[in-house]
């Protein structure tokens, strides 16, 4: 009998979704319950625990997290098989993304202020996503689906991705990192989903961020490390985007005094674009769970693999 340790919060009626499976014996108990005593006596853990608690563990065989991104994990020993929830969060985050850039291109945070003085002003021409050039970058499931959302609504899409690996129909072009700066002085909109490895800590330090097209929009959901904060303090109070919106930040949590906070054009949300804020992305992670599972029981190849050495 396999013993799995499953840390994700699940009620009882979605826990019926691993009824069909033979050979384990699963517990569920959510993170803040879990003993020593359980993790110990665990084969497979499905969900996140912190790194602390998941040293010298001989039982241990795989670990399965709730989310997508892996750089926090990656230290785990070689033995350990360490699997991700990649192809969970896309729908929802890419969406986030959406609202974001829609929010600021059609003005609607400023009419909100307007909204609260009582006043009809009328803010002025806007511009439009047909019109538009975007660039995603980071392009796995969650870039991805940005890119595919923004071509279906009309704009010209730009990809970068670690390596090329061809253009997909929905993009007019791909990029690397080597090679990324020559397409953003084009862009309206450069949107970031990008994992935290040693490639894309401070990728977008004030030089790249001032090669950005002035006006344009800026997006960051992946890491906050990806963004130089300092840097970016600068490139805002020069007027240089016509919106900021963070889901992350460097640090995060954001301080209460962090000057973020106040600055102008500058979006905040508390890292809330992914997480099981939409049901879609719960349903989603569970399938990977139950799917990947079932592979684990019958000796198949596990779905979702993380490269340690890269962290994703």
């Amino acid at each position: 009998m396999i013993n799995v340790l499953c840390v994700t919060p699940v009620d009882e009626e979605h826990q019926k979704l691993f009824s069909d499976i033979d050979q384990v014996c699963i517990r569920f108990i959510d993170r803040e319950h879990v003993t020593e005593e359980d993790i110990d006596n665990a084969e497979v853990i499905l969900g996140g625990l912190p790194m602390s608690r998941l040293g010298n563990r001989p039982n241990l065989k795989w670990l399965q997290l709730d989310w997508a991104g892996a750089n926090t994990h990656k230290d785990l020993p070689e033995e350990i098989i360490l699997t991700n929830a990649s192809g969970a969060y896309g729908t929802a985050i890419s969406e986030h993304m959406l609202g974001c850039v829609l929010m600021v291109m059609k003005n609607l945070a400023n009419y909100i202020e307007v909204q609260k003085n009582h006043d009809s002003t009328n803010l002025g021409s806007v511009n439009t996503l047909t019109s538009s050039t975007v660039l995603s970058v980071g392009m796995g499931d969650i870039g991805s689906s940005f890119a595919k959302k923004m071509h279906a609504l009309g704009a010209k899409v730009y990809g970068v991705r670690r390596s090329f690996h061809g253009v997909p129909d929905y993009a007019e072009g791909m990029y690397t990192m080597d090679n990324m700066d020559e397409i953003l002085p084009e862009c309206d909109v450069v949107a970031l989903s990008l994992p935290e490895t040693e490639e894309t800590v401070h990728l977008f330090d004030e030089a790249r961020l001032r090669k950005i097209k002035k006006g344009a929009i800026l997006v960051n959901v992946g890491r906050g490390t990806a963004i130089v904060t300092e840097d970016l303090l600068r490139v805002v109070k020069d007027g240089h985007f016509s919106g900021v919106c963070l889901d992350v930040t460097d640090p995060e949590p954001l301080p209460k005094n962090h000057p973020l906070w106040n600055m102008e054009h500058v979006y905040l949300t508390p890292h809330i674009s992914g997480r099981f804020n939409a049901a879609v992305t719960f349903d989603k992670v569970l399938q990977i769970f139950h799917d990947n599972l079932q592979r684990y029981v019958n000796g198949e190849p596990l779905q979702h693999v993380v490269d340690k050495s890269i962290g994703y």
